[in-house]
């Protein structure tokens, strides 16, 4: 099974998979991120022998970065609703986006969510933004902003 979400950085400062390996690394050694050989900002993330996400950086200029944020756009809407203005100002200032896909095996994602925690824990400590999940909406550090069910 695979499941999206997505960290949404509005800084400058550099993210790459080797920082988020360090991060990781600092938190527990059986993180490691391994770059695939061929695409750039493309790696898999295991914990011990577990496979547990692919994470993809994407910047502006890269054609999933600009397409899902349009895509985000069109699904937020107006900034009638509350938290909506919050996204779409995250949207317009977004320099970095981080990609997951999770995996696991059956019914069983809580095992697999839960060893993502501490990198969602680092990107909000660490980096401004937000995050999204597929079929829930968007998040900031104490929680849901905006409700969207919706899958990219």
């Amino acid at each position: 099974m695979g499941y999206y979400m997505r960290y949404i950085a509005t800084d400058t400062t550099t993210i790459s998979l080797e920082v988020l390996e360090a991060a990781l690394k600092l938190i527990d050694a059986a993180y490691a991120i391994k770059p695939d050989s061929q695409i750039d900002n493309l790696g898999d993330l295991f914990y011990g022998d577990m496979r547990m996400a692919q994470l993809e950086i994407n910047v502006p200029d890269d054609d999933i970065f600009e397409d899902d944020i349009n895509e985000f756009r069109d699904l937020v809407g107006t900034a009638d609703e509350p938290g909506a203005r919050q996204v779409l100002d995250v949207l317009e200032a977004a320099t970095c986006m981080i990609a997951v896909e999770a995996f696991w095996e059956g019914e069983n994602s809580e095992g697999t969510l839960a060893k993502l925690d501490p990198l969602w824990d680092w990107l909000f400590a660490n980096r401004k933004g937000m995050s999204q999940a597929d079929s829930e909406g968007f998040y900031d550090a104490n929680g849901l902003i905006l409700e969207r069910r919706f899958m990219l």
